[in-house]
């Protein structure tokens, strides 16, 4: 392991305790699409997650673009290129069978996380947000722009991806998702 990769390990594990921290504020969103209402285009609850990311990504050090409340992004790095992480901060509902918690009330137990969004999507967004202050932490900063996208849509059908584009949303040079196994996942969202 070079120097480079045991200093950036021991920033991330050093940042383990805030990132748990600031998956359970996502988690305790509950974020279900809902009818739309003035200025919530995914209703209340989604919109409630989606201010709380912004509020995360700025207490991170972020600069942070909010597209009119469909889909947001931070960025760290400089360059005409741009990689993206695209992610989701909705969910599907809940349902039932819940025995370790409830789906808003984030649990720890024997090494791991319970709650709605922990896996599908709420902590890959919160993983590549944190992946990127350990980066800007240790110094590094990429040639080329890193954007951590953020939609409020994806469960049903990627409409903050569609006003993302119509909107002058940036297509990136490159990019991945973490929202499931690779490759399918990256076929899926390169197809929305």
């Amino acid at each position: 392991m070079s120097k480079w990769n045991k200093e950036l390990d021991d920033a991330v594990a050093a940042l383990r305790p805030e990132m748990i921290a600031a998956l359970q504020r996502l988690i305790r969103k509950p974020s279900v699409e809902a009818s739309p209402m003035p200025g919530k285009p995914f209703g209340a609850d989604v919109d409630a997650c989606f201010t709380e990311a912004l509020t995360l990504c700025h207490e991170l050090g972020f600069e942070t673009t909010d597209l009119d409340r469909y889909i947001g992004w931070c960025e760290i790095g400089s360059g005409d290129e741009m990689v993206a992480v695209l992610g989701h901060l909705d969910v599907v509902p809940e349902g039932e069978g819940w025995t370790v918690c409830k789906p808003y009330e984030p649990k720890e137990q024997d090494g791991r996380l319970y709650g709605r969004g922990t896996i599908d999507d709420k902590g890959p967004i919160v993983s590549a947000l944190f992946a990127l202050k350990a980066l800007k932490d240790e110094g590094f900063m990429p040639s080329r722009r890193v954007r951590v996208i953020f939609g409020c849509d994806e469960e049903t059908g990627s409409s903050d991806m569609t006003y993302y584009l119509a909107h002058g949303g940036e297509v990136p040079a490159t990019g991945f998702t973490p929202d499931g196994g690779y490759p399918l996942i990256n076929g899926e969202k390169g197809i929305a």
